[in-house]
């Protein structure tokens, strides 16, 4: 069946299957949600177990690696890392890519449960929690709340009214306050009084906890009613609490007033929010992992205006909005589109020369782009940053097709004198298998990375299948409804050098036709005299764009490597460290000084700071540290590197704080989980020679140029009182380990007895020693110590009885990496490539002579940033392999394929260049932007040489056929070639937010196609004929054997 001849004959049905993909397109393009990337998902698992107050190693010894051992007979797992620091165990399992999550949390979570039977018997020791790593997880929204001086009254409010409204929010899936002070009854016992009447504090524990209670009495029957009955013990006030009986003293009960007083106050504050410099509290809303960012954030806001109504006195600044920065990049990315789809109209006009043709051809922009729509919803996909990309550069090549077709029928008019109707048959069907296989080309480029693991796989499986379709629909339209058009919008007269209508605008337009011709006549003529040059000198040539290809890899190293570009979402983050040990009070003055130097920073917009303990996540704080969130001005001067640059040197002078500023990068944080730290990891067992070691690397690694932020996970030890039992004592004594722990621990943070409930919420009732009998060790010496079981006539044991406190040093943290512990020295690439950084560290690293035991890696980043390479190297390969094996089928020839696949190195040299003088760094985009080169370059040879080959076959000259073909083709090869880089140029420019992710690929397909294009012209044709020649050859040898 003849395509053209039916799509000729059959306009009503063409335009209908057109009209049906526009229509089910723009249905399906209202039901996309909107996304900044692909959803990733990262097989990643962490447990996380509490035990308040207990030191790093015990941690280590008797939760992380009972887990660990237990974890790792998991299936397909690949690494294991672990953190122990004082009161929680961390552990993350990392899973191979394609493991199913779901799945490996059950299986994880059986065997964390094997592992709880190896842990010490402890009430304070929690159960594990198991939870899924999902980076849709992360805080969408984050807002610092002020404008109530009781702090106690703000976290309330937040706690009790906002927070509930803020997670009845559709798609919320939290709303989690810190900062002000929680409300809390507090119970100060006096150790000495208490001493007096012979309790202990777990007595006064116990009492309240069977105290405050509400118990079911049973059913009560009066006449026809039934009435349940209840005895109501829950407190009802401070004065309530203090007529507990907590024990008998001389036959008389004894009060917990009488030991305790008791207070309506709040818990001790272990962490301080600030905005702007006035105290705050902070809120941070996480999304479920199946919604929208962009309309849940938006259905928060539409809450908050609600929140403002009911609480008018309250400020909401928001710190961080990740939906902001989402709409601004796929907004970007969109504009590029449509900005990269009018150049390549316009360049495409000024080629045609006729208002007609344009519209014939730039027709398949909208009806492609529009029916890709309907694939992504039907695949369950969104509009993100990653599938408009794939829109935005199959922009310029969706024209390509419907050029070649166009052209050929053109010339069907002009040279054979046709009308339009047989011109449009006979030209399509002539270059129909060319067009065919020129698009296949691309298409099947894109196949590999549909089989390809890893981050890259997930990431890029929208793009090419955008890719795919979109070129699918624009070859189905070159075919059918540019022939159908052709007969109806083009006259016989063919190439009509002017433009239709009348007026100023119409002169203009073709004076610059004119001058486009007559620049473009003498661009032909001088093709033509290189093209006869080239064929003379065809080995000369060929040796010649070898040694620019070869010669364009020697600057290769100095443009670096990558994962992921950094974005610049003017956010950023300052964490604080202070020297270990140093309390919360010193550190909340550090703070405030740093936080007072960046407000004074012209381009910034809020300072959110908080300071103190508390577990984020899988992110653990202590007292010494402190986190701030810095948002800048949208018309800001600067650039959030440059900002961070000048703010660094200014946080240098604040004494003891070690201040790290890290822009928040919302791309890297999806593709990596972490950062765009280059990590070294030095492996071993003792922590003395891991911290020695540590600080060897770490003065080093300072030195190198281009790394801030270098840090080490090894903190200084930690000054620690140790209280050691004197078990044997103890025993004789009666009383247990345990006791004595607990006591210690209550004495000093405190502990929760039972909560005190009203109006449907409930608020802790914590029972600690009043402060001044806990400042000292004389002090905590004369703590009693008795079994809850001890009746109160019983002997008083006191802690310097049955243990005494040792004074010594401890490590803050412990981190181990499959099961061995180590160090790792972290640092920012600042102005240069990671991979430049890396080469450095390996020097150094190469320097240092290791003990015996010991030895370095790269951190996980680095390893999966060499595994995502080694998987595109393969898409490459892959896609090279497909290519050739289409053009054998299609030329029926295994040596002229080669011929057109010589191209595909040439564009080298321009993609270099390009990442070279734009500054970029080679990276996964900059990847596929080779990939779609390959096929892209590919594209323009075949042109040439399926042309020649149908001149040879109607009887020319080897040469004389190359030296029309060539001439012949250099119109839609430089047509196509200009759309696709017009239509690139927007991303490439990187103006708006979010643009930093495309940029390598458009730059790199820009440069590739520019030198291979201009290569291809000349390098195709002399290669062609040196093939020609080895093909002429082996014939030969055959017919003589």
């Amino acid at each position: 069946m003849n395509i053209a001849r039916w799509a000729v004959t059959k306009p009503v049905a063409v335009t209908m299957r057109i009209a049906a993909l526009v229509l089910l397109g723009i249905v399906c393009l209202g039901r996309l949600p909107v996304d900044l990337l692909p959803k990733v998902t990262l097989p990643t698992i962490a447990v996380t177990t509490q035990w308040p107050n207990v030191a790093p190693e015990e941690i280590e010894a008797q939760v992380t690696r009972p887990i660990e051992q237990a974890v790792s007979g998991a299936p397909n797992l690949y690494h294991v890392t672990s953190s122990s620091v004082e009161g929680t165990s961390t552990v993350r399992i990392q899973f191979q890519w394609g493991t199913d999550i779901g799945q490996a949390a059950v299986d994880v979570l059986q065997l964390v449960e094997r592992a709880k039977r190896r842990f010490p018997t402890d009430p304070t020791l929690q159960n594990p929690l198991v939870f899924k790593f999902d980076p849709s997880q992360m805080p969408i929204l984050t807002f610092g709340v002020s404008g109530e001086k009781d702090p106690v009254k703000l976290r309330t409010l937040l706690d009790n009214q906002i927070s509930p409204m803020i997670e009845s929010c559709d798609g919320v899936a939290s709303a989690t306050a810190n900062g002000g002070q929680q409300r809390a009854i507090i119970i100060d016992v006096d150790p000495v009084r208490l001493r007096a009447h012979h309790l202990s504090l777990d007595n006064v524990i116990l009492r309240i906890a069977q105290e405050n209670i509400n118990l079911p009495a049973g059913i009560a029957k009066e006449s026809n009613t039934e009435y349940t009955i209840r005895s109501l013990g829950w407190f009802t006030s401070t004065e309530q609490i203090a007529q507990t009986p907590v024990g008998v003293f001389d036959g008389q009960p004894v009060a917990l007033g009488d030991v305790a007083q008791i207070r309506d106050l709040y818990s001790e504050p272990r962490i301080f929010a600030r905005l702007n410099g006035e105290d705050a509290a902070s809120l941070t809303i996480t999304k479920q992992s199946d919604a929208n960012t962009i309309s849940t954030a938006h259905a928060v806001f539409e809450m908050l205006k609600r929140v403002k109504k009911l609480y008018p006195n309250l400020k909401f600044g928001l710190a961080y909005d990740q939906s902001s920065f989402i709409q601004d990049s796929v907004n970007n990315v969109r504009d590029s589109a449509l900005i990269g789809g009018i150049l390549a109209v316009l360049i495409l006009l000024f080629f045609l020369r006729n208002i007609r043709s344009t519209l014939v051809v730039a027709l398949s922009i909208p009806t492609s782009i529009i029916s890709t729509f309907a694939l992504l919803y039907l695949c369950g996909f969104t509009i993100n940053t990653m599938s408009l990309g794939g829109l935005a550069l199959a922009t310029g090549l969706i024209v390509d097709d419907a050029v070649v077709v166009l052209e050929n029928i053109f010339r069907h008019i002009e040279r054979d004198k046709k009308n339009a109707t047989d011109a449009a048959i006979s030209g399509t069907s002539e270059i129909m298998s060319a067009v065919f296989a020129s698009t296949w080309t691309v298409m099947v480029v894109f196949l590999p990375l549909l089989l390809i693991k890893g981050q890259a796989g997930q990431m890029f499986t929208q793009f090419a299948l955008v890719v795919i379709f979109s070129l699918a629909v624009s070859l189905l339209d070159a075919t059918t409804v540019v022939p159908m058009l052709a007969t109806r919008l083009i006259s016989g007269e063919a190439h009509a050098e002017s433009v239709s209508g009348n007026g100023h605008h119409n002169s203009i337009l073709q004076r610059a036709f004119v001058r486009f011709g007559i620049w473009f006549n003498l661009l032909d003529g001088n093709y033509r005299k290189g093209l006869r040059w080239t064929l003379a000198h065809r080995k000369l040539v060929i040796i010649g764009a070898l040694a620019l290809t070869a010669g364009s890899f020697l600057i290769f190293p100095m443009i670096g490597t990558e994962l992921m570009p950094q974005t610049d979402s003017g956010d950023f983050n300052v964490s604080v460290k202070m020297p270990v040990g140093t309390s919360l009070a010193m550190t909340n003055k550090a703070m405030k000084r740093i936080e007072e130097k960046i407000s004074q920073n012209p381009n910034v917009s809020m300072v959110l700071s908080t300071i103190g303990s508390g577990n984020r996540g899988m992110t653990t704080l202590t007292p010494y540290q402190g986190s701030i969130s810095v948002k800048l001005k949208d018309n800001r001067t600067k650039s959030t590197q440059d900002v961070m640059n000048d703010l660094r040197k200014q946080l240098f002078t604040v004494p003891g704080a070690n201040s790290r500023l890290s822009q928040f990068d919302l791309v890297t944080m999806i593709m990596t989980g972490g950062s765009t730290n280059v990590e070294i990891d030095i492996f071993g067992d003792d922590l003395k020679t891991l911290s020695n070691l540590s600080r060897e690397v770490l003065a080093r690694a300072r030195t190198i140029p281009g790394m801030e932020n270098v840090d080490v996970n090894w903190q200084e030890a930690m000054p620690e009182i140790q209280w050691s039992v004197d078990r044997q004592k103890a025993l004789q004594l009666g009383v247990s380990f345990s006791d004595i722990a607990n006591t210690i621990s209550t004495a000093t943070n405190g502990d929760i007895a039972s909560y005190y409930q009203e109006k449907g919420f409930q608020y802790p009732i914590i029972v600690q020693v009043q402060e001044k009998s806990r400042k000292t060790v004389a002090e905590m010496e004369n703590l009693v110590i008795r079994p809850a079981s001890a009746s109160s006539t019983g002997q008083d044991i006191l802690l310097s009885q049955v243990a005494h406190p040792v004074y010594g040093m401890g490590p803050s943290e412990i981190d181990r990496f499959d099961r061995q512990r180590y160090v790792a020295i972290t640092g920012m690439p600042q102005g240069r490539s990671a991979g430049d950084v890396q080469k450095d560290l390996a020097n150094i690293m190469s320097d240092i002579q290791l003990p015996t035991g010991y030895y370095w890696d790269w951190g996980i980043n680095q390893k999966r940033q060499a595994e995502e390479f080694g998987g595109m190297g393969v898409a490459v390969f892959l896609a090279i392999a497909l290519i050739y094996m289409l053009l054998a089928s299609q030329f029926e020839s295994f040596i002229h394929p080669l011929t057109v696949l010589l191209s595909v190195p040439l564009a080298a040299t321009g993609i270099i260049l390009g990442l070279f003088l734009t500054g970029r760094a080679f990276g996964l985009t900059a990847f596929i932007g080779v990939l779609m080169l390959v096929g892209i370059v590919v594209k323009n040879g075949i042109l040439l040489v399926d042309y020649t080959n149908v001149l040879r076959e109607r009887g020319m000259l080897r040469d004389e056929a190359l030296l029309t073909a060539g001439p012949t083709r250099l119109r839609p090869i430089l047509m196509t070639a200009s759309a696709a880089i017009l239509g690139m140029l927007p991303l490439a420019l990187a103006l708006g937010k979010g643009s930093e992710v495309q940029a390598p690929m458009a730059t790199a397909v820009i440069g590739g196609l520019t030198t291979s294009t201009i290569l291809t012209l000349f390098v195709v044709p002399a290669m062609y004929t040196v093939m020609d020649d080895i093909a002429r050859r082996i014939r030969k040898n055959k017919e003589q054997k």
